[in-house]
């Protein structure tokens, strides 16, 4: 399987599932696939949503000589809401930054222990950066739009991305998931910085969806 953090990995690296073959034994025999009863569905959509996605384990991060997180350990579950709650400077935005590698771009920032996404250690040697942080999304507390126009701002990701397609039509999608459409349909060449506070974060958490993070 395609490493999907390497350069030139698919942007996605799922698979799809293929429905068994059946040999027909003559014209009037049919193979009809049967789902799973409701109850089994269930059942493996809770087992899906225990498996850690991500996973920290003896996390330190230090800043220098300053150790700012200490041997942590983290599960997050697929399709669940993990949040960390605790004072001021305890170390939460540091292990966000953790999460995709974003610490790397600090200097003198130093990660230890293993963060793994689908099992894969996003610290590996060999791992790319740039492929880690476009799989795995983040939006900050504190929106911050490139400086463009709201429409350049969705569209920027996907053209460095190299995303087919109807550019107006993926735009539309990405401010209709984030439920700023109706709001921006007429001013799609404004600047992005003349939205109130609450748009632009809507805004922010449209630009990453339309390149498929995880």
């Amino acid at each position: 399987m395609p490493d999907p953090f390497t350069p030139g990995a698919p942007a996605d690296s799922s698979r799809e599932a293929q429905a068994p073959a059946a040999a027909q034994a003559g014209p009037e025999v049919h193979f009809t696939p049967q789902e799973a009863a409701p109850e089994a569905q269930d059942k493996e959509r809770q087992k899906d949503s225990l498996q850690p996605l991500m996973e920290l384990r003896g996390v330190s991060v230090f800043y220098g000589d300053f150790e700012a997180v200490r041997d942590t350990d983290l599960p997050i579950g697929q399709n669940r809401i993990t949040a960390m709650i605790g004072p001021s400077g305890c170390g939460k935005s540091t292990i966000l930054r953790a999460l995709n590698r974003m610490n790397d771009l600090i200097p003198g920032a130093q990660v230890s222990g293993t963060v793994t996404f689908h099992g894969q250690d996003i610290y590996a040697a060999g791992v790319d950066p740039i492929q880690v942080r476009r799989r795995i999304g983040m939006v900050f507390q504190k929106p911050n739009p490139f400086p463009k126009s709201i429409y350049d701002n969705i569209a920027y990701g996907l053209r460095i991305n190299g995303l087919k397609g109807r550019l107006d039509d993926q735009v539309e999608q990405a401010l209709t998931g984030a439920a700023l459409w109706d709001e921006v349909k007429d001013k799609l060449k404004m600047s992005a910085f003349a939205l109130s506070g609450g748009q632009q974060q809507r805004l922010c958490i449209a630009e990453p969806s339309r390149c498929s993070p995880r």
